[in-house]
């Protein structure tokens, strides 16, 4: 039992260091400008707006109303806008739909040879495609990955 607690200190230390948030703003002026950031401050709530330009103490962010400029001792946190992946899930859900609809059609008919037992199969496929496909549409991804925060 011992030997196996000692094994798995390394694995549980990189587990608890990939949950921390980065506290360096280095990582902060590596973001790219164009980017979609949201930043928080202690004197308001979060900004959410793309990245004009960041220096070693200044963060710039273009907002749809114009320029906001943060200096680096008022920011708590900065997170980065993840890539959605709506396309991706609608696919998936289609083919999972697809799947679905078309077993339940044929184990539903099971046995049964008529025409309007194709045609059940085929509305209940089709009927599955389209359920899987609005769940993958609808399907939130994305969201934010925090960069920094003190």
């Amino acid at each position: 039992m011992p030997r196996t607690a000692i094994l798995l200190i390394p694995f549980l230390s990189l587990l608890a260091t990939a949950q921390s948030v980065p506290s360096r703003w280095a990582d902060v002026t590596a973001i790219t400008a164009g980017t979609e950031i949201r930043v928080d401050t202690a004197t308001s709530k979060a900004i959410q707006g793309k990245v004009a330009s960041v220096t070693d103490s200044t963060l710039v962010i273009t907002l749809k109303t114009g320029m906001q400029s943060f200096q680096q001792a008022e920011v708590t946190s900065v997170s980065v806008k993840k890539k959605g992946h709506r396309l991706r899930n609608t696919l998936i859900g289609l083919g999972i739909g697809t799947g679905a609809g078309l077993g339940i059609g044929v184990g539903a008919t099971n046995g049964c040879s008529e025409l309007l037992c194709g045609v059940a199969i085929a509305g209940i496929t089709g009927a599955g495609a389209i359920g899987g496909t609005v769940t993958g549409l609808l399907w939130h991804t994305g969201g934010w990955r925090p960069v920094y925060a003190r």
